[in-house]
């Protein structure tokens, strides 16, 4: 914005779809670099993002939404034997963390793979950047 120009009222549609396309961008590199680090984090980094979700931390319906999706990212990006080590980590913390053991469990783990007919990061907005 120059000095000629003025804050009149709300954006223009214009102006909103540039936006909109700009955070859909955005949200696809950030998801590009998640994966990138997922996959080469260690079991103990991937503990310590996943103790960020302590369900006595979050509860309710925000837990949800956001651990479950990372739970979906894990069980896309790494193998079983790291989530294995994960669930068996949580496993030795005791019932507070039952939640996040179910989670990380192969069953659970499988029903998400077989839910996965596109990659995780399909289901971001559609984007056309201009």
């Amino acid at each position: 914005m120059n000095d000629n120009q003025s804050i009149s009222g709300p954006a223009t549609l214009g102006e909103l779809w540039r936006l909109r396309n700009a955070a859909a961008a955005t949200l696809s590199l950030t998801e590009d670099q998640m994966r990138r680090a997922v996959v080469v984090a260690h079991v103990e980094e991937l503990i310590a993002l996943i103790d960020h979700f302590s369900p006595a931390r979050a509860v309710g319906p925000e837990w949800t939404r956001t651990f479950e999706p990372l739970v979906e990212r894990l069980w896309t990006w790494r193998d079983d034997a790291t989530m294995a080590a994960l669930a068996e980590a949580y496993r030795a913390r005791g019932p507070a963390w039952a939640t996040v053991v179910n989670t990380l469990s192969p069953e659970q783990g499988a029903k998400i793979r077989a839910g996965l007919s596109h990659p995780a990061w399909a289901r971001l907005p559609i984007l056309s950047v201009t």
